[in-house]
């Protein structure tokens, strides 16, 4: 992962904004303070990568990315469930032995012709869907959902274990998988290769012709993407 410089990024991406016809005030919050990002992260029990931590400080709590905030209820991120945050703590499992696992309870559900009455079965299927839920919550202990790219798809941040810092995509509603995205080194990106591959690549498409043009290239594999750089890993 490659050391990241924040100068300037907050006015780069309230200048995007503006050319895209957005009201900063309204797509960009306000940085966070230190002692902000302590709280969070206190409650959270992780210390965010530093890039992210960079982003928060220094650009935005928000934006590109959902807005980590505090209500009555302490700190979340917009639009997030509590499951999101109740295990950031808990290191992010190894990707193969997490589905293997899953893949396995998958095959244990129970069958409504093995069973006498239907309230027998209801019963055992209610209890296997509870601990399948909670596998599936498991392949993604210890990371962050930070964008909802919709259709059931998830950009994450992993702040806990060995992946820490490290950006992957949800594609669990097509193809039950988790992918890194990767830089252009290959290896996995960090928050800040990721924010600012999208910074650059979006600055320039002013136009709608532009755009249409980078997503043919892009969806052609030509210069993808760190986002889009997860079909077929």
């Amino acid at each position: 992962m490659q050391t990241v410089n924040w100068s300037g990024v907050r006015e780069r991406t309230i200048a995007l904004y503006a050319r895209q016809g957005s009201k900063a005030s309204t797509v960009l919050p306000p940085v966070l303070s230190e002692a902000q990002v302590r709280q969070a992260e206190e409650q959270f029990g992780v210390v965010f990568p530093d890039d992210y931590r960079q982003y928060l400080l220094r650009v935005s709590a928000g934006g590109r990315v959902r807005t980590l905030r505090a209500d009555q209820r302490g700190w979340r991120w917009d639009g997030d469930q509590p499951a999101d945050r109740a295990n950031l703590h808990v290191p992010f499992p190894d990707h193969d032995t997490a589905l293997a696992a899953s893949e396995d309870l998958w095959l244990t559900e129970p069958q409504e012709g093995d069973y006498a009455s239907a309230a027998a079965y209801q019963a055992d299927h209610d209890a296997w869907r509870e601990t399948a839920d909670g596998a599936e919550d498991a392949r993604i202990s210890g990371a962050v959902p930070l964008c909802d790219d919709g259709c059931g798809f998830y950009t994450l941040l992993v702040v806990s274990g060995p992946m820490r810092g490290a950006m992957w995509f949800d594609g669990r509603a097509t193809c039950d998988r988790l992918n890194p995205l990767l830089n252009d080194d290959g290896q996995p990106a960090s928050f800040g290769e990721w924010y600012l591959d999208w910074l650059t690549r979006e600055e320039p498409l002013t136009t709608p012709e532009l755009r249409r043009a980078a997503n043919d290239r892009w969806h052609a594999g030509t210069d993808v993407p760190i986002w889009l750089r997860w079909f077929g890993s």
